[in-house]
């Protein structure tokens, strides 16, 4: 379970870089310590969680600003994958590590064009991000309190 729960954070990291990562960093904090494998639990400290939940915050804003680049630039790409990892590695080590990679690449592309879809669903790309702002929040939530 914890490979699936690691490849869920990755594919949901594809809708915005740092939010599984602060969120995982949050429950540990505030509801389950012992979600966090040992090498990992000091992502359950505050000076943790603050500088993440900043970073996940400041995305929402950037997320609908006019230059922000493609998540799917080099840049991007990489952001997702290395905050997924380590995501995936805090609940279970190498191997949901690797789940939440694989995650991350597939939620990239396909939160790129989930995204695309529903603003010409909506014609509106600003409804569209704040649609994929809520999935970005409540899928990690959702997987943290049903599979980790």
């Amino acid at each position: 379970m914890t490979i699936l729960a690691a490849f869920l954070l990755g594919l949901l990291t594809g809708a915005r870089t740092f939010m599984a990562l602060a969120l995982v960093s949050g429950y540990a904090l505030f509801l389950s310590p012992d979600t966090l494998i040992a090498p990992f639990a000091w992502l359950g400290e505050w000076w943790a969680f603050l500088p993440l939940a900043i970073l996940a915050g400041l995305e929402l804003w950037g997320d609908k600003q006019p230059r922000t680049p493609s998540r799917t630039q080099t840049g991007g790409l990489l952001a997702r994958l290395i905050s997924a990892s380590v995501a995936g590695a805090a609940i279970g080590g190498l191997l949901p590590a690797m789940a939440g990679i694989l995650g991350a690449a597939a939620g990239t592309y396909g939160c790129a064009y989930l995204r695309g879809w529903l603003a010409s669903r909506f014609d509106s790309d600003f409804k569209a991000a704040l649609t994929e702002d809520a999935l970005a929040i409540t899928g990690p939530l959702a997987v943290l309190v049903l599979i980790v």
